[in-house]
């Protein structure tokens, strides 16, 4: 049994709000023995001005993540806006219980409006303590068989954290998204978008038969007790992946 939460947390142009916010809900989930939490795409860096982010410390505000995760004994999960050379990366980072970064993904399908951006290039599943998990960011999950390459592989939860702008249109399909690649994949899906004025505010934690819990339109934190064995019984039976 591993225990996950979402933090559907304020995101903000202000990096230094943002980053007591991530390490404010830390404490918060390790106060609740939850074993990795999760944060919102974009969720420390969130602008996509250059030379806005030549001047953000960025490694040094990693390391004060690392070192939160490290005294509160959990993992975490957060996005953030990356500049490398003159290249912006949507990247999100899986710091483990140690203080230490076992993966980062560089978002492969970027939104239409994220042409400041450069694509990742490969994603994986990663092997924890807790088995394999997978992570993929936002719009990756409108891409069916590119989020099934992580369910062939083994990730028997995979997160996704979300930056996910209000259009008002499609917002009922798009957000039964998560459920259908739960089911699809015979795994757990943690759906975490962020809250601020211009998204849906809507996170949840689902599986291939349920969603096991959900926030909207509020800033709050979701917890679920996920069981490995149900979700092997049902990838045997359905064969799916």
């Amino acid at each position: 049994m591993v225990k996950v939460a979402a933090a559907q947390i304020e995101v903000t142009k202000n990096t230094l709000k943002n980053l007591d916010k991530i390490i404010e809900f830390i404490k918060k989930a390790a106060s609740k023995k939850v074993d990795i939490v999760c944060f919102p795409e974009a969720s420390l860096v969130h602008s996509k001005n250059k030379k806005t982010l030549k001047n953000i410390p960025i490694k040094k505000y990693i390391d004060i993540i690392k070192k939160s995760c490290k005294e509160n004994k959990i993992h975490c999960i957060f996005g953030t806006n990356v500049l490398e050379g003159n290249k912006i990366y949507n990247s999100a980072f899986l710091i483990d219980d140690k203080g230490k970064v076992i993966y980062r993904y560089n978002k492969v399908n970027l939104w239409v409006t994220e042409k400041e951006k450069v694509n990742g290039k490969k994603n994986k599943v990663v092997k924890t303590k807790f088995g394999k998990i997978g992570i993929i960011i936002c719009w990756d999950m409108a891409y069916p068989e590119y989020v099934k390459k992580l369910g062939k592989q083994g990730a028997w939860i995979i997160f996704c954290p979300s930056y996910v702008i209000n259009y008002k249109r499609e917002l009922g399909s798009y957000e039964q998204i998560p459920y259908v690649r739960a089911f699809e994949n015979s795994a757990y899906f943690v759906y975490n978008d962020a809250f601020a004025k211009d998204t849906v505010k809507y996170s949840y934690i689902c599986g291939p038969s349920r969603i096991y819990s959900k926030i909207r339109g509020k800033e709050g934190m979701i917890i679920a007790d996920l069981d490995h064995r149900k979700v092997l019984g049902l990838r045997k039976r359905y064969g799916l992946v």
